[in-house]
């Protein structure tokens, strides 16, 4: 191998992968959608970001403006839904939970990824096999499992279970074969700008990729493509993250349902990205020590007066406090407004995040007090255990009439009371 490292033959990671996640979600609560073909669409009924294999086997590329395919889905008879966050939130959450049964170290690396440490299990294939069942008998889920000593190998191998279609597949560090049938744009971390680099000192596949030297991969990736290379190798480069790594920034942002002209619904939707983000801060027990506000107007109107703007504050002393933080984020805001303009999308970045132990009040602290701090802590409460309709704070605002378009979104089964499953 190019790194000149010798496969481990000790560890045996493995990746869980949901297929086409999104719409496997749908099936589960509509099962008259098995066998037909389905696509969800992103934000605001945008683009094509999950196919079932039936839309795919029609030709509907990954990521196509819905009004570019409009025709050929009615031809041909396509369901088209809009992306249900909610249910695919709740449904990730179970399927981890199936899967942290079988592992004592897991990692969640995306809402439809997770690895899992099976190192020391006799019969990899066979307990690969009982997962899948038992991922699909209590959740609904269909899943792919790729297995090899490194993550790396164990993403190929699970893109080479999807491709088969077994279902299980794994793959030696020194499988030549297997390694060849993989084409270098297979490789977990290699793009299409880093590849076409790669194809010019001819490393067409996987195999070529591991027997490079190492310098020349460094002189073309640096070193997080030689990491990729020595994972190829069997070198473990990247550990599991049982638990993940604290945020430094976090940000909220949306394209608007409708243009937006008026100050006061830039307003509301400002205030609902800052509480968004302030609750995952919350939840990971930061702190906020400054925060950044942008608006923009749709790019591709050209025939419409275009403005963008953005507005950054470092905040006296960090802090949790969601109507502080909602307040300069609407201060940063009216400072950038341009009256005239029909805005598309807006957002609200959480800047510089720092842990709650190491929490520093100002001398003469301004920010709050006890009785504050637990009436804020009363309302989130509310809002976790109730949802966004239990509790919300006033400048969320009601009507909500710029909020994203989801038109053909189904109900939220799992997530909320009113829209539970009705059976007859």
């Amino acid at each position: 191998m190019g790194s000149g490292y010798q496969c481990s033959p000790f560890s045996l990671i493995a990746l869980a992968d949901c297929n086409n996640f999104y719409v496997s979600c749908e099936r589960v609560f509509r099962p008259s959608l098995d066998k037909r073909p389905v696509i969800v669409l992103s934000n605001n009924d945008g683009c094509a970001v999950a196919r079932s294999n039936e839309a795919k086997a029609i030709g509907i590329p990954m990521g196509a403006p819905y009004h570019q395919i409009r025709n050929l889905c009615e031809r041909n008879g396509v369901v088209v839904l809009s992306s249900n966050y909610e249910l695919y939130g709740d449904m990730s959450s179970r399927v981890v939970s199936v899967l942290a049964r079988f592992a004592p170290e897991l990692e969640v690396y995306s809402i439809d990824e997770s690895f899992l440490d099976l190192t020391g299990v006799t019969n990899p294939l066979d307990i690969s096999i009982r997962i899948r069942d038992q991922v699909k008998k209590w959740t609904g889920i269909p899943i792919s499992i790729g297995l090899g000593s490194t993550k790396t190998l164990a993403k190929a191998a699970n893109r080479l279970a999807k491709k088969k279609g077994t279902g299980c597949s794994m793959i030696h560090c020194g499988d030549e074969k297997i390694l060849r049938s993989l084409t270098i744009e297979d490789v977990w971390g290699v793009g299409r700008r880093l590849s076409v680099r790669l194809r010019r000192i001819g490393v067409l596949n996987a195999w070529d990729f591991a027997r490079v030297p190492s310098a020349s991969i460094r002189a073309i990736g640096g070193v997080t493509l030689e990491r990729t290379q020595r994972e190829l190798a069997g070198v473990s480069c990247l550990e599991l993250e049982e638990v993940a790594p604290p945020r430094k920034n976090t940000c909220c942002s949306r394209s608007f349902g409708k243009p937006v002209i008026d100050l006061e619904e830039l307003e509301e939707a400002v205030a609902n990205y800052a509480i968004r983000a302030t609750r995952k801060v919350r939840s990971e027990g930061s702190l906020v020590s400054g925060l950044q506000v942008f608006i923009m107007t749709n790019r591709f109107r050209e025939d419409q007066p275009q403005y963008a703007n953005s507005r950054t504050l470092t905040l006296d002393e960090p802090t949790d406090d969601p109507i502080r933080i909602v307040q300069n984020a609407k201060r940063l805001l009216r400072s950038m407004f341009r009256p005239g303009y029909a805005y598309k999308k807006a957002g609200v970045i959480l800047l510089d995040l720092v842990s709650s132990s190491f929490r520093q009040g100002l001398l003469f602290e301004e920010h709050g007090s006890s009785r504050r701090s637990e009436f804020v802590n009363a309302v989130e409460e509310a809002a976790s255990r109730y949802g966004a309709g239990g509790a919300f704070w006033g400048g969320q605002g009601i009507g909500k009439q710029w909020r994203m378009r989801r038109e053909m979104r189904t109900p939220r089964y799992t997530t909320d009371w009113n829209e539970i499953l009705e059976v007859e």
